[in-house]
């Protein structure tokens, strides 16, 4: 992921744009405004550790089936891992993979040095 960005000195909506074009070429959002609000609901979890999947779909502010489609893009892209419940092979837990913490850590870094003047 490029972390060249153009000038960034001046006003603060500048800034916003260019912080907004990085993340919609580089994040994996997949160009939904769901995708975003998960991605960000992805970088207040702890690193390590599972979280509960039912308890991501009902915090979310959109209809489960969006959820469970973005869940699956992000499984098929390697960025979270699902691990099988021993009881019942079901899905019930996620866990974030280190691909995807490079991603949050990039993110991150990028937002930094925009907002360096």
């Amino acid at each position: 992921m490029s972390a060249s960005h153009p000038s960034t000195k001046g006003p603060i909506l500048v800034k916003m744009l260019c912080i907004r074009e990085w993340e919609r070429q580089n994040l994996p959002i997949y160009g939904t405004s769901a995708g975003y609000a998960l991605f960000l609901k992805f970088t207040s979890l702890p690193p390590t550790g599972s979280t509960s999947l039912k308890q991501m779909y009902l915090s979310m502010p959109f209809a489960e089936s969006t959820t469970r489609l973005l869940f699956r893009n992000l499984k098929q892209d390697g960025l979270i891992y699902l691990p099988r419940d021993k009881a019942d092979q079901r899905f019930r837990e996620f866990q974030l993979t280190l691909k995807f913490q490079t991603v949050i850590a990039e993110w991150e870094a990028f937002i930094d040095s925009v907002w360096v003047d």
